[in-house]
């Protein structure tokens, strides 16, 4: 994107025309009065991302201090248990989902609440109020932010079955089994829900990463309006 700003409409639609040429896509910034504030923009760090990365910290912080009193210091006060070692692996595979799905429906949430107000107000040509603009400004960071709370989750899945407690209490389990001679029969219903959940788990982290490459301007740019909307809408 190319940030045009001007007071001559002719001067600036000129300018536009030489940016279209030149393969860019202009973007009309209104006025001189903006020339300043597009002049500053290399000077800025991330500007759409604040948001998303003070959200997500928020609500890491948030959903890890509910975690740790829940599963470990609620166990050891009342339960004299120590499940401290829960914090490198069991709580962040608590809070990554938890983080993903919030942040996805941030994403949709905005386009719901302009779509609200364009009904209330019976026209799409009048701005949003400024916090929804902002919003909707930063949903593909959003959307980005929580694929890779995704892709942690998926990460620390698959060590589940090489932690030291998950092989104590399947070891715990035979042994139980041994001594009391006797060997539980495999629940199919249990294996069925637990391989539909891992099933849809697969499918549903497949589908996420597509929507986030097809979110990206390199990738969007090459796709038309009517593939875009098939893939977000599935």
């Amino acid at each position: 994107q190319v940030f045009v700003c001007g007071d001559d409409m002719e001067a600036k639609q000129k300018v536009m025309d030489i940016v279209c040429a030149l393969g860019l896509t202009p973007l009309d910034q209104g006025s001189l009065l903006a020339a300043q504030e597009i002049e500053n923009y290399p000077l800025q760090l991330f500007p759409m991302w604040k948001f998303p990365i003070f959200l997500s910290l928020g609500l890491t912080a948030f959903f890890f201090f509910y975690c740790l009193t829940l599963d470990i210091i609620y166990p050891y006060v009342y339960e004299k248990k120590d499940f401290s070692f829960f914090i490198a692996i069991s709580i962040p595979n608590k809070i990554c989902p938890i983080l993903a799905l919030i942040l996805l429906a941030l994403v949709y949430l905005p386009g719901v609440l302009a779509a609200i107000i364009q009904l209330y107000r019976g026209t799409k040509y009048r701005r949003f109020p400024d916090w929804l603009d902002k919003w909707m400004l930063c949903r593909k960071q959003l959307g980005l932010v929580a694929l890779a709370f995704a892709s942690v989750h998926v990460l620390y899945t698959l060590v589940i079955p090489i932690r030291s407690f998950v092989r104590w209490r399947i070891s715990s389990s035979t042994v139980s089994q041994a001594l009391n001679n006797k060997t539980e029969p495999l629940n199919t219903t249990n294996a069925w829900i637990s391989d539909s959940y891992l099933a849809l788990g697969i499918l549903g982290f497949f589908l996420f990463v597509l929507l986030g490459i097809t979110s990206l301007p390199s990738v969007s740019n090459n796709v038309n309006w009517r593939e875009f909307r098939f893939v977000q809408v599935r």
